[in-house]
This record gives C-alpha cells, sequence and structure tokens, in this order.
C-alpha cells in the first residue's frame, strides 16, 4: 500500500490540529486561557495552575517530562488537549539534563560545540514529540524585552527600539517558534483588558512578535479579547471560510 496522498487535502478547520504558543509577562492570564481549551490537562513546570481548578501533572527534572510525554501518548485517557507551562523552566531543565549526562558544570563544556548540539537534539525532540500527540498542543512562555542593534560597518549599533519575544535563548526560541502554527502575545492594556495579539507589530519603538497561519480574507484579527470563546469564534469564521 502506498504511503503516498492521492491529492492535496483542504486546510483544517479544527484548532485541536494547529500547535499554539502562548506568551507574555507573568499573571496575564495565560495559564487561565489554556485552561478553558477542551479537557486540558497541564505539564506543569511552574506553579501556575495551583489557584485553579485543572488537571496538571508537577515536572521538575527533562526524565519527568519523557515520562508524563510517553505517559500521554501509551495510557488510555481522556485529555484533548496537552498544555506545556512554561517552555521557559522546560528549556532549563533541558540543559541541566543534558550536563548532568555527561559531566558537565556548563553546556559550553561539551568540545567543539557539542554541548549545545545536544541540547538542541533534546529540545527539538521533546517539541515534535509534543505535537505528534493526538491531542491539541499548547506552549506557554513568559516574554521578554531585548534593545535591537544593528550591524553598522564593523560595530553593532542600538537603535532605540525593542523587541518583545518569547523569553528563551535566541537557539531555542527560534526552534520552538519555527515548530508553532500560531504566536499570540497575551497582553494587559492601559484600560485593564486583556487582550490576544496574533499579528506582529512594527512600530517606531518596539517590534512585537507574533505569528498565525491563514491569508488574506482568511485571518484572525489582528487582536481579539483574551478568552477561548472569543479565540474560537474568530478561528471558525475564518478557516471554515478557507476551507470552503
Amino acid at each position: 500500500m502506498s504511503i503516498l496522498p492521492k491529492q492535496a487535502t483542504p486546510p483544517s478547520s479544527r484548532m485541536a490540529d494547529y500547535v499554539w504558543h502562548f506568551y507574555g509577562e507573568p499573571g496575564v492570564g495565560k495559564t487561565t486561557l489554556a485552561n478553558q481549551f477542551p479537557s486540558p490537562i497541564f505539564i506543569a513546570t511552574e506553579p501556575g495552575t495551583s489557584a485553579m481548578h485543572a488537571a496538571s501533572v508537577d515536572v521538575s527534572t527533562w526524565q519527568d517530562m519523557k515520562l508524563v510525554l510517553d505517559a500521554l501518548r501509551k495510557e488510555k485517557h481522556s485529555y484533548k488537549t496537552v498544555v506545556l507551562d512554561t517552555v521557559d523552566v522546560a528549556y532549563t531543565l533541558c540543559t541541566t539534563h543534558v550536563c548532568e549526562s555527561n559531566g558537565w558544570v556548563d553546556v559550553a563544556d561539551g568540545d567543539f560545540g557539542r554541548g549545545w548540539r545536544a541540547v538542541d537534539r533534546e529540545w527539538t525532540n521533546m517539541i515534535a514529540q509534543l505535537r505528534s500527540l493526538p491531542m491539541c498542543a499548547i506552549f506557554i512562555g513568559h516574554e521578554k524585552r531585548e534593545e535591537i542593534v544593528e550591524r553598522m560597518g564593523s560595530r553593532d549599533v542600538a537603535t532605540g527600539r525593542q523587541r518583545v519575544s518569547t523569553a528563551l535563548p535566541r537557539s531555542a526560541r527560534s526552534t520552538l517558534h519555527a515548530a508553532m502554527d500560531f504566536i499570540l502575545r497575551c497582553e494587559l492594556t492601559d484600560d485593564n483588558e486583556r487582550l490576544l495579539r496574533t499579528q506582529p507589530v512594527e512600530g517606531k519603538r518596539e517590534r512585537i512578535e507574533a505569528k498565525a497561519r491563514g491569508h488574506k480574507g482568511a485571518m484572525l484579527p489582528d487582536t481579539l479579547p483574551m478568552s477561548f470563546k472569543e479565540l474560537h469564534t474568530a478561528f471558525k469564521a475564518n478557516f471554515d471560510k478557507e476551507t470552503k
């Protein structure tokens, strides 16, 4: 039997078929939003679910992470959404595991970049395994601001602008973001409104990272109220249209 598809398939109109990354400042409501998704279970590297009714498994080592992913893949359960909360601590667990496994104090102790390649391998495999589960996959992360510099001749010159993105080291962030279908920033406005930003912003003072699947005429609005109901309604309105 051939493993090749007979024809192209239309884009999915199910949110569960896409991979989601929510990032923002601590306390903005990322975990609360993820807990509104259908039947979620949290892989908790931080105590974000302590004050809410939620199913979670505490993870304090990289080995714990592997055991939970294996259980979700092999054991019978009724969960429909898996949430990694947060990617920031998960990456620290990853680097700690690589160092301890090789007797290093720091990842840079690996000769000729071997340490960083080992970390990248573990990190990439974890993301791939979580994505491959037959569940809606959500990755939660904190945000950071960093100065944008540009190369001018032989010097790096500060531009006076800031980049707002996931608070991961550059390589880990690039790997994570490349695997995501949607990267949405969770924001708290000056009027105390909680919003989801779905599209990147290139302003005079800052560059805000975001990413959303779709195309012109079938795209999420630039901003949405921060709730699963609002996100689901906007998704169905646009991706049902794209499928048709």
